[in-house]
């Protein structure tokens, strides 16, 4: 980052190679709508270099970065017009690697879809982008505290969600609770 600070494209480029599929995916995960993660995406990386001299160095680059595209991908679900759009296409991995169900993975990423965006903002940074909890204090600009009362929370959500689904996944539903 030092490098792109004085003006060097190359290590721009190289910046760029090197963030662009995670930086994507978590665009993807928070704004759900292919189209709108690319040009978000786009926004991270001009802001990036717009504000490069902001970029204190020796300080945490992936933090700093993820912060932008988390105020991005905000301001882009702030401006949409249908907030429950879903891409079925999205490339979500379960959090169970034995769980290769491609009907409850899909189920596990709309209801991710679905939590509310201070929660799914930090269970995508953990399960998916595998920070730390204090990384993700750093990049939400919160208390440790509170991202992990925020990620528990989110996966008390999927557990009630998806507790039938995973009863019948796992073999154990009973077919007398209907009763």
């Amino acid at each position: 980052m030092s490098r792109v600070q004085d003006g060097d494209v190359v290590a721009f480029r190289q910046l760029y190679d090197r963030y662009k599929v995670q930086l994507f995916l978590y665009c993807l995960r928070m704004v759900n709508d292919r189209d709108a993660a690319k040009d978000v995406l786009q926004d991270v990386f001009i802001r990036i270099h717009t504000r490069r001299e902001q970029y204190r160095t020796g300080t945490n680059f992936p933090g700093w970065v993820h912060t932008i595209a988390r105020n991005l991908c905000l301001n882009a679900r702030r401006d949409a017009k249908d907030h429950q759009s879903y891409d079925e296409s999205m490339p979500y991995a379960s959090f169970d690697a034995a769980a290769s169900d491609v009907a409850l993975r899909q189920r596990l990423a709309e209801e991710i879809a679905r939590l509310p965006v201070l929660y799914r903002e930090a269970l995508v940074l953990r399960e998916y982008e595998d920070h730390s909890y204090q990384e993700i204090a750093d990049t939400l600009g919160a208390t440790m505290a509170t991202v992990k009362f925020r990620i528990f929370k989110a996966r008390e959500i999927l557990r009630q969600r998806l507790g039938s689904s995973l009863d019948e996944y796992n073999g154990n539903a009973n077919p007398n609770s209907a009763q």
